[in-house]
Order: C-alpha cells, then sequence, then structure tokens
C-alpha cells in the first residue's frame, strides 16, 4: 500500500512539472503573484547611492540640488515604465517646479558577481534658494504593464532632507535700524524667540517678541499690538492683543505671552503677523507689520505590543518572532528598524519595517534559529530605532530571555510484536475465565450443601 501511494505522489509531480513545462513551451506565462507589481530593491546599492535602502539610504543634497535614486524590481513586469513625480506644495516645497517624467527600461547590473534585473529609477531636483531646512516627501507614480499586459499604477514616497537652506528655529537676524523722517516714525520687529526649540502640538510655550522704535526724534505712544497666526493653528492666550503706553525714541519694548499649537496643528512652520497699531508725538495714527515664524512639530507616539520570546526553545529549533509597531501620532515614522542582540539565538540580521503613516500599523517579523549547542537561559535585548519627518533619531532597548533546552532524541519502542489490540483482548479472556471459575465453585459449593440438608431430612 505504501508502495503504491509513493506511486501516486510521483505520477502527480510529474504531471505538474510536465504541464508547467509545456505552459513554458508555449509561450505562456505563469500567473503572478498576488501583491504589487513593484518593489524597491532594499539591499544593493547603486550609482548614486552611498548605502542601500535597508541601511537607511537618504537622497543626496549638494550645490542646490536633490537626487533621488529608486531601484525597483519585479517578478511580473519587464516592459518599460512611465515614472510621473509629484513635489507637493509648492507654497511650501523647497524644489524648483518643472513637469518631471521620465520612462525607464528594465537593466542589468552586477553587485559583486551577482545580475539583479531592475529598473533604475533616477531624478536630480533643482532647489530654490529661499528654501526651508525640512524633510519634504515626493511621490513617485510609476505606471505600466504586467506580464498579461494588464495596465497598473503605483506610487511610491521618498523624502528629501533639506539641511542648507533656512534654519526655520533661528530668531530673524536683527536688520540695522533705519531713522524713519521725523513725520513718519516707525515700529518694527527686531527678535522674537520661544523659550524652547519649536512647539509641541497640544503644548503652550512662552514667546518674547522684542519692538523697536526707529525714530531717533519722537517717542510713540498710545501702542496696541496683536498677535495673528496665518493658519490659525497657533492661539495665543486671552484676546491675543497688548497694550503698551509709549516707547522712547530709540528704545525697545519686549512683549511676553504664551502661545498654544492646537492638537491637530500641522507638522511644519507656521508663519505668524505681529500687528503694531501706535500713534507719533504729534497724535498721528500709524499701522505696521511685521511677520514671524513660529515651528511646530506633532509628537511622536510609536507604541507597540510588548514583544517575548517562549519561555523555553529546543536546541536546533526555528522559532519565529513578530512585533507589531503602531504609529498613534499624527505625524509619519521613518525608517523604523528592529535590532536584535541575543546569545544563542541567530536571527540572520536586522528587520527593517520601514514608513508608518499616521495612525497605521506595521508588523515586523523575523524566524530564530536556536543553537544547537546552547543550553540553559539566555538574554539579550531588541533595539527599535525611528526617525521623525525632520530627521530627529530615536532609539529603545527592549529585554528579551529565553531558556534553551536539550534536544531530546525519541525513545525507541520495546521490541514487543504482540498488538496492544491483541494484549488487551488476552487480558480481559483471562479476567473472564476467572470469573467463571469462581462462579462454578460457588455454584458446586451450594448444590453439595443442599444436598447434605436434604440427607439429614429423611434420616429424621
Amino acid at each position: 500500500m505504501k508502495k503504491m501511494k509513493k506511486a501516486v505522489h510521483c505520477l502527480i509531480i510529474m504531471a505538474i512539472c510536465l504541464g508547467t513545462a509545456a505552459a513554458f513551451l508555449a509561450g505562456e506565462k505563469p500567473l503572478a503573484a498576488a501583491g504589487p507589481p513593484l518593489a524597491i530593491d532594499t539591499e544593493h546599492v547603486y550609482a548614486g547611492m552611498d548605502k542601500s535602502y535597508a541601511e537607511g539610504y537618504l537622497p543626496a543634497v549638494s550645490g542646490g540640488k536633490a537626487t533621488v535614486v529608486l531601484p525597483l524590481v519585479s517578478a511580473t513586469v519587464d516592459g518599460p515604465i512611465t515614472v510621473k513625480v509629484d513635489l507637493g506644495d509648492p507654497s511650501a516645497s523647497p524644489f524648483v517646479y518643472k513637469n518631471y517624467e521620465k520612462q525607464f527600461a528594465r537593466e542589468s547590473h552586477s553587485f559583486d558577481g551577482e545580475a539583479v534585473e531592475s529598473y533604475l529609477v533616477q531624478f536630480t531636483f533643482a532647489l530654490a534658494e529661499g528654501r526651508v531646512n525640512g524633510s519634504y516627501p515626493v511621490t513617485f507614480t510609476v505606471s505600466g504593464k504586467d506580464a498579461g499586459e494588464e495596465p497598473f499604477t503605483q506610487e511610491f514616497t521618498l523624502y528629501v532632507s533639506i539641511r542648507d537652506g533656512i534654519d526655520p528655529h533661528a530668531p530673524a537676524p536683527e536688520p540695522e535700524p533705519k531713522p524713519e523722517p521725523s513725520s513718519r516714525p516707525r515700529l518694527m520687529v527686531t527678535a522674537y524667540a520661544l523659550d524652547r526649540d519649536y512647539l509641541v502640538a497640544g503644548e503652550t510655550a512662552d514667546l518674547a517678541v522684542t519692538i523697536y522704535n526707529t525714530s531717533d526724534e519722537q517717542k510713540l505712544q498710545n501702542i496696541k499690538l496683536s498677535f495673528i497666526a496665518e493658519s490659525g493653528e497657533i492661539v495665543p492666550e486671552g484676546t491675543g492683543a497688548a497694550y503698551c503706553r509709549q516707547i522712547a525714541k530709540g528704545g525697545s519694548y519686549t512683549w511676553r505671552f504664551k502661545v498654544t499649537a492646537t492638537p491637530a496643528a500641522e507638522s511644519r512652520p507656521h508663519p505668524a503677523t505681529i500687528l503694531m497699531e501706535y500713534e507719533d508725538s504729534g497724535g498721528q495714527a500709524i499701522s505696521a507689520s511685521d511677520r514671524i515664524i513660529l515651528p511646530v512639530r506633532q509628537p511622536v507616539r510609536l507604541e507597540y505590543e510588548e514583544p517575548a520570546l517562549p519561555p523555553r526553545v529546543t536546541q536546533g529549533d526555528t522559532v519565529p518572532f513578530s512585533m507589531n509597531l503602531m504609529n498613534l501620532g499624527k505625524s509619519a515614522i521613518y525608517n523604523a528598524l528592529l535590532k536584535f542582540e541575543i546569545p544563542g539565538l541567530a536571527s540572520g540580521g536586522s528587520v527593517l519595517v520601514g514608513t508608518i503613516p499616521p495612525g497605521q500599523s506595521q508588523t515586523g517579523t523575523t524566524n530564530f534559529r536556536v543553537d544547537a549547542e546552547g543550553q540553559g537561559p539566555v538574554a539579550g535585548k531588541l533595539v527599535l530605532s525611528y526617525e521623525d519627518e525632520y530627521g530627529e533619531f530615536y532609539e529603545k532597548e527592549i529585554a528579551l530571555s529565553t531558556t534553551i533546552e536539550q534536544k531530546i532524541a525519541p525513545a525507541e519502542p520495546a521490541g514487543d510484536d504482540t498488538p496492544a489490540s491483541s494484549r488487551r483482548w488476552l487480558i480481559n479472556a483471562v479476567a473472564g475465565a476467572a470469573v467463571l471459575a469462581l462462579a462454578a465453585f460457588f455454584l458446586m459449593r451450594w448444590l453439595k450443601e443442599k444436598k447434605a440438608r436434604e440427607e439429614d431430612e429423611m434420616r429424621l
């Protein structure tokens, strides 16, 4: 029977192989696996890259240009692809806007003797002169046809970090005070500063704004100061207005008040206006305004289910491991990475979870190979690292432990040819015979006693 089953299995496997070969010779393409048609090659370092995506590749920015390299691989696409670029909101973008669209063909690239077929998508963007430092998203929309001639569209978003532009946290430079004509004295904002580097959404900070009287000839009086945030997402305390009786000629006044960023405030620089209404020494009403910029950041809120290893593992076994990361904040988390340092357990390297959009979760999975020679308790750590949209790096260590037990070979069965069911039948037969023998003994004894009683009665 076993030989017949093996023969049937072999025939099935041969039929599958012959069917696959026939489809291949007929020019048919195998069905594509479910999932996106294209994926980023995270393992290799292409021309124009200083490191692979798995190692934390960032687009190069120098000489007033940003160069982005996006290597794409696919098992179902081999024809040309078309790539369009979206540089985001022009009012806040650091790029010089143009229509970027290119076609790319699949090419072979060699890495240490390994040939990789991929689409090497590469763009260079000119940067605007007044760019502000920060991390800016660039979206690549890829379209083409898969092996079944079905059209597809897929998007990839990368972030370009600008570090050579205007620092949004630095106070505005103090301009050289220029005396106004005596008939038109002027107030202007010469400095402003928060009591911290940036506003956190949902929190309150102290803001100090310095107002300077540029006139060397007259004082200014009956001064009303107002704070107005253009986005409406930074709220001043009270009415957002203050009164100053006067500022002497060539003098300054510092307005100190609290501002609060709303919980839903966007993570970006927020312009605000300082409106100044005042009178000169002759009572003539004058107004002026200056613009300040307050940086706001959404708090980073990365939560995770507490990871744990099985209490006990066996030598040489493979142990699966997964960890769910949840972004509970309102800004994206980038380059989430899991690194394992556990003696006796080999994971095959780090696990790149990647980008986690706001309100979403991602799972990092790996398999541990238990040391075949290890034994006893082992303890190590999991290092969780990630970055926020400003490129600030975060890292946390999580302790992991388990016990490696010796692998015990299964015991050989005892040399007994008698099946278990036969042994049970034999035991039951012996027990039944014993019961019947006992019943026969008591029956004969009772008959003998009865006969003796009857003989005694006849003698009487």
